[in-house]
């Protein structure tokens, strides 16, 4: 076993040797088993096979691929693209209902708005169809877009002012006498956004024994992009004169690209070698592999953008940017089975047959003669084949036309078989695809058709939920994730006609998404006529008119316009919550002010009545209380004046005493006083 110090770290030119023996290893590289598959069912598609045996048979060739792989097409984009939302973000709870709904129209804003999620779709279930595998590549694009904003009589401050922003530089200004300034002003507005496309199949590169894009070891995008793209991009301009004129040419000679455009020509040697310098055309390798670095002795999914053997950038990446549509998968695998490869064979046999047919008419109609030698007078004149032209002859039996074997009868059999082997295989039937007028007959009801239809499109549906469930699942989850960790700053977008506030930085870091399409026959018009069942129910039911509230109408006939396929829901239903209360006529009105007049008036008479009563009551204490005190005085005053006539009394007695007193003083002065004394 190993020792963590025997690991080696990997420098530059380690890495580009690796990944490079990596890329020759893949599949899809240069004229693998399976790009010879490709270029055959594209010839097939394109209807150049299968060619005539011989120069005089009929050039007819049955359109099987063609139309197997075009019905299955139209058949998933009719199903994906009518409007209706295939893909939503659950709620983790029930505080979490508004903000999944939410993550779910802003996610659908970026595929749809920012960009074109029906084109995408189209090319890679072509791809998936004819090439195994339809590769969809996610990533965050780091863009700026430049205006000329042209500005005039502005004072210095605000000159200043708008300076001071960071995305607006000064491309020309004067100032006039006056000290106005008058220009043009450069504006850089971030216009960053997550890019949604399909790639080619021969672009992409794979492991060869890959199942699956989550755990494969290398997988890489190849690309041709020019020196000035490449400058665009950030890289450094001294880094890109690296690249050796003599770079890896095998992209520009791969079969699969001659294969794709072989109808209307092309000149890959001009277009690598480019018209100037700036303008050459090279190979570019964005590989994501796992890889020791560091020589640490654990591994970690690296991001390698490579050009001949020029290193252009590496790093540490969380996932690889692709997602696949595999219509027919095998278990254990990446690549599944081949859905237009599946009808080479028929086609095959249905172009022989109908060529036999041809021939045979051909040869009936314009059959070979024998000539008796001597029996003609001119030759030429047999073999000018006007019509009602003259044939000048020695004898009656000098021209008879030569016997030909009949049509084998059992020919339109084997190519009605064919036809019932190509709906088995292809799972694409006529009745499917409403080419089957015995169907449509007064026998047959509409529910009957319905039904019939339906069974015949189990392949379909089986093919649908795989591209629902194994591409628009993990493409929802990729742009979600993309978004969260990009986004930063809040803006205001339109979702479903109602402008709203998003910050993608504040929403978790994940979500599960959930298919809520209904797949098969008629399905999405079954479930708006439940809905409005329901909806003429609850509304009919008196009892039931607290828990039916508008509310929760608004919601039910939002539901059934959305799965119609009518996103502005606003523009034909207004939210309960932001429609006011009905205002009164002048009629109720005036009834309700009289009303509160009188419920005024009778307030009013109440509070004089109670406060009255209250009066009454306060004035019959008062009074109670003043006669208590008036009695409570008069008799203190009796008494009083009791004590005073008391005191009175004694103080009379007291001066009739004192008074008797001093009559006896006096008189017993005199008698001293006297002589006779």
């Amino acid at each position: 076993m190993q020792s963590k110090e025997e690991y080696k770290a990997l420098d530059d030119d380690k890495i580009v040797s690796i990944v490079d023996t990596q890329l020759r290893r893949s599949i899809g590289y240069y004229d693998s088993e399976l790009s010879k598959e490709r270029r055959r069912v594209m010839k097939y598609y394109s209807g150049e096979l299968p060619r005539p045996a011989h120069d005089g048979n009929s050039k007819y060739v049955s359109q099987d691929v063609y139309d197997a792989v075009e019905s299955m097409k139209a058949a998933l984009l009719e199903t994906f693209s009518t409007g209706n939302k295939i893909m939503r973000f659950t709620p983790q709870n029930m505080d979490d209902v508004d903000t999944a709904e939410l993550c779910t129209e802003y996610t659908d804003f970026v595929l749809h708005r920012q960009n074109n999620l029906f084109e995408t779709m189209q090319t890679v279930i072509h791809d998936g169809l004819i090439a195994r595998a339809g590769i969809c590549k996610v990533y965050w694009c780091m863009q700026d877009e430049t205006s000329i904003e042209y500005v005039e009589n502005l004072t210095e401050d605000e000159l200043d002012l708008r300076l001071a922003e960071e995305n607006i530089e000064i491309e020309s200004i004067e100032q006039d006498e006056m000290g106005m300034f008058t220009g043009e002003l450069k504006v850089t507005r971030d216009t960053s956004q997550v890019k949604v496309e399909a790639i080619a199949p021969e672009e992409f590169l794979i492991s060869p024994q890959a199942k699956s894009l989550d755990t494969v070891n290398f997988c890489a995008h190849r690309t041709k992009k020019s020196i000035a793209e490449l400058m665009e991009m950030g890289y450094d301009e001294d880094v890109l004169a690296k690249i050796s004129d003599n770079e890896d040419t095998d992209f520009d000679s791969d079969p699969e690209i001659l294969t794709r455009f072989e109808d209307i020509g092309s000149d890959t040697a001009f277009n690598s070698q480019g018209y100037q310098k700036q303008t050459r055309q090279v190979t570019v390798i964005e590989a994501f592999i796992e890889l020791d670095v560091e020589g640490t002795g654990m591994t970690d999914l690296y991001k390698v953008v490579k050009c001949s053997n020029v290193l252009l950038e590496k790093g540490i990446v969380a996932r690889r940017p692709f997602v696949a549509f595999v219509p027919l998968p095998i278990p254990h695998a990446f690549h599944g089975n081949n859905f237009a490869e599946k009808l080479l064979g028929i086609q095959n046999a249905r172009t022989v047959l109908t060529r036999s047919i041809l021939d045979h008419a051909m040869v009936t109609n314009n059959p070979r003669y024998t000539v008796v030698k001597g029996g003609l007078t001119n030759p030429r004149e047999l073999i000018d084949n006007r019509v009602g032209g003259i044939v000048n002859v020695t004898r009656p039996d000098a021209i008879n036309p030569m016997p030909q074997a009949s049509l084998n009868p059992y020919v339109f059999q084997t190519i009605q078989m064919l036809d019932e082997d190509k709906e088995d295989t292809s799972g694409v039937s006529r009745l499917s695809q409403g080419l089957n007028k015995d169907a449509i007959s007064k026998q047959n009801s509409a529910a009957m058709v319905e039904q019939l239809a339906t069974m015949s499109q189990q392949r379909q549906k089986i093919i649908a939920r795989n591209f629902a469930n194994n591409f628009l699942k993990p493409l929802f989850s990729h742009v979600y994730q993309l978004v969260v960790e990009n986004e930063s700053e809040e803006k205001i977008v339109e979702l479903a006609g109602r402008y709203v506030e998003v910050n993608p930085a504040q929403w978790a870091d994940k979500r599960d998404v959930q298919v809520e399409f209904h797949l098969g026959y008629g399905d999405q018009q079954e479930m708006v006529s439940k809905y409005l069942m329901f909806h003429s129910m609850l509304s009919a039911d008196p009892a039931l008119g607290e828990m039916y509230s508008p509310a929760n109408r608004y919601k039910m006939l939002s539901v059934v316009l959305d799965k119609s396929g009518i996103k502005n829901v606003a523009d034909f239903l207004t939210d309960p919550a932001s429609i006011p209360p009905p205002e009164p006529d002048q009629a109720q009105q005036m009834q309700m002010q009289m009303a509160q007049k009188q419920l005024e008036l009778q307030e009013r008479q109440t509070s004089v009545a109670e406060m009255k009563a209250q009066f009454d009551a306060q004035m019959g204490t008062m009074k109670h209380e003043l006669a208590q005190m008036k009695a409570k005085q008069d008799f203190a005053l009796k008494s009083d004046k009791m004590d005073l006539q008391e005191s009175q009394q004694d103080h009379k007695e007291y001066v009739n005493l004192e008074e008797l007193d001093i009559a006896r003083n006096a008189d017993d002065v005199r008698a001293i006083a006297s002589p006779n004394g």
